[in-house]
């Protein structure tokens, strides 16, 4: 089972600029590894999504390991569910704190993973005014978009000619993209023209072999606003 959480970062932003201690309070919450990445981050916007990233994963890690383990989560076929998390509440906080000493490490590629807990597998997305996390016991790729018109020159280093043709938006094609180099944890280190996207079929192929890598789901979210794309191998039941 693939657990998704999404979460708007608004009122987590305007409850740190206007009280720096509730902000130190909440950068505390995280593990070493996150804290360390909100406090290398220069923008302030920047430091608010990487601190609701955090909290978030912490808090879905927390759930997961509560409810999940010792009940034989990992199958041939799951139903992914989705939370709508409308902000980073005071639930959400309380979560992530129990999972302060979470130990994150980096292996190739630097994809991280969790040493102490080899069977659950998490990847973590932001943009704009969302943060995403997915988890679960296999692999998974996620990544959130907000609808932006892709520009050309981004087309031309990133999109394969088929792709580039497309009827579908290409914030999808980037979105499904994205999530499939997450998933793989190659990230801007594998060329993205090496495969493609097929959107109606929701399937990530190599354009060499025509093997099937992949298979993306999407999620539009906020009015449509942005899409959450969740990528992985098993192809699992969703949900939303």
């Amino acid at each position: 089972m693939i657990y998704v959480y999404v979460a708007n970062v608004k009122s987590l932003s305007a409850k740190c600029e206007a009280d720096m201690m509730e902000y130190n309070r909440l950068v505390n919450s995280l593990c070493e590894e996150r804290r360390a990445k909100v406090n290398a981050l220069k923008q302030p916007a920047d430091r608010i999504r990487s601190l609701a990233a955090g909290l978030l994963l912490q808090n879905s890690l927390q759930e997961y390991l509560f409810y999940s383990v010792g009940q034989k989560d990992c199958g041939h076929r799951h139903e992914t569910k989705v939370h709508m998390v409308s902000e980073i509440d005071e639930e959400v906080i309380r979560n992530a704190e129990r999972m302060k000493k979470l130990n994150i490490e980096y292996g190739q590629h630097e994809k991280p993973y969790l040493p102490d807990y080899p069977g659950i597998f998490f990847n973590l997305s932001h943009s704009g005014d969302y943060v995403t996390v997915a988890v679960s016991c296999h692999p998974v790729g996620i990544d959130v978009q907000e609808k932006r018109t892709i520009s050309d020159a981004l087309k031309d280093k990133f999109f394969t000619e088929k792709e580039k043709t497309a009827k579908n938006p290409g914030y999808y094609i980037f979105s499904g993209k994205e999530s499939y180099v997450k998933l793989t944890g190659e990230g801007m280190s594998r060329s993205f023209q090496d495969f493609s996207v097929d959107f109606a079929k929701k399937q990530v192929f190599c354009v060499n072999t025509g093997e099937v890598l992949a298979y993306l789901r999407y999620k539009e979210i906020e009015d449509g606003a942005y899409i959450v794309c969740v990528c992985d191998k098993c192809r699992d039941i969703i949900s939303w």
